[in-house]
Parts: structure tokens; sequence; C-alpha cells
């Protein structure tokens, strides 16, 4: 009788620790999931800082990426002819784009005479500085903002 009993307890015991172990998971991929959406949400609401601007642009020139980012954050600077814009005060019919980290968008992704949609915006968006080799091209522009992409697609 005694066994049966143990047995019995050792049944209920192990059924409980199963409910609970099984309780433990759900709740391990709920806080996980939500951590995923809270993280997901909070990227797509990130407010831009500075002024945001459209524009559809075609590249003008030859591009040489520089080195990739990693300890070193590198962006080169991108000279579009304006095709179309929502940047109404901008009166030349060029304008240079700072990429960051050029190299993540691939090997063959900016190409001279492509199409591409950008957003931009006239302040940085990060809290520490950029390496950009090719910076003098914004001397010819002589402008008092630096435009900073956000994104961009081929069209």
């Amino acid at each position: 009788m005694k066994v049966i009993e143990l047995v019995l307890k050792f049944s209920d015991f192990s059924f409980t620790l199963m409910i609970i172990l099984n309780s433990m998971k759900i709740v391990t991929k709920l806080v996980f999931l939500s951590t995923i959406i809270s993280s997901l949400t909070f990227a797509q609401t990130k407010k831009i800082k500075g002024n945001k601007y459209e524009m559809t642009g075609k590249i003008i020139n030859n591009i040489s990426l520089p080195p990739g980012c990693g300890y070193v954050a590198f962006g080169i600077i991108i000279e579009f002819e304006i095709i179309d814009t929502n940047f109404k005060n901008y009166t030349n019919n060029q304008i240079p784009i700072i990429i960051t980290c050029p190299e993540a968008y691939g090997k063959d992704f900016f190409e001279k005479n492509k199409t591409y949609k950008l957003i931009f915006s006239d302040k940085k968006q990060t809290d520490f500085g950029w390496t950009i080799p090719n910076l003098s091209i914004l001397e010819k522009y002589a402008l008092k903002k630096q435009f900073w992409l956000i994104t961009i697609k081929n069209t």
C-alpha cells in the first residue's frame, strides 16, 4: 500500500512540476515576444532629428565606397540630381547627401545614373562622429547644413 501511495504522490508531483515548467515556458515566450514587439514599436516610432525631406534623385558621380563600418564609423557623400522633392527652399538642382555605413547596402547598390527614393534630414541622427573621406565635396555647395540619409531605395 505504501508503495502505491508513494507512486501516486510522485505522479501528482510530476504532473504539478510538468504544469509549472510548461507555464514557465509560456511566460518566457511571452516575455520574449513582448520584448521584441516593444523594440519594434520603439524603432518604428523613433523621432527623426531635424527636418525630414523626401526626394527622388539620380546619382551624378561614380561612387568609391569607404572601408566598412566597424570600430570606425565611415560615411560617404553622394551627389544627387534632384528629380522631385518636397524640399521647397532648396534651389540647386543637385544636392550632397551623407550616407552612413554605405557598404551595408551592398557593393553595387549605389551606381552612377541610377535613380533612388530618399528620405533625409538636415541633422545627424547619431550622437557620435563619422569619418567621411570625401567631405570636401560639401565645399562647392557652401551649405549652412549637412544632409544625412535616413532611408533609400531603388526606383
